[in-house]
């Protein structure tokens, strides 16, 4: 019985390591552009960002809860069929607009499950940028008991 359980698991290991890209790596883009992470608006964080505000709608995918029984854990889903360099997550009802950035490898698929914060009720709008052109989604949720006050 051990040994299929140690087989289980070095096929398992190297499943995973057939799937996952060979090099990771991440920005600390609050060192780089840290009035990113302090602009209380969308429009001011994407000028940091991106450079520019121009979107066009479509191809980005926000999946979230119609309404958040508690801001502090709000499951999102995120994904495009566009070949992103980066995705973006914002939202203007924080003390500061930008959630997350997300720089996506060559040739990855830009598709993320993940929790975030809200203070209140607003929009989530997660912005994808392909070759300097931004597309945008976005999805309001209603929060019952706000996560991010203090």
């Amino acid at each position: 019985m051990q040994r299929r359980k140690f087989l289980s698991l070095s096929a398992g290991a190297v499943a995973a390591a057939a799937i996952l890209p060979s090099t990771l790596s991440a920005e600390n883009y609050q060192k780089t552009m840290p009035k990113l992470w302090k602009a209380k608006t969308t429009s001011a964080a994407m000028q940091d960002l991106f450079g520019t505000t121009t979107t066009t709608q479509g191809h980005v995918t926000v999946k979230a809860p119609d309404i958040a029984e508690n801001g502090a854990v709000i499951p999102i889903s995120i994904a495009t069929d566009l070949n992103a360099s980066t995705v973006a997550i914002f939202t203007d009802v924080d003390p500061d607009a930008c959630v997350a950035v997300f720089n996506v490898p060559k040739n990855g698929i830009p598709k993320y499950d993940l929790r975030i914060k809200m203070a209140k009720t607003g929009e989530i709008k997660v912005v994808a940028e392909v070759d300097g052109k931004l597309y945008i989604g976005s999805k309001t949720v209603k929060v019952t008991i706000g996560g991010c006050g203090g």
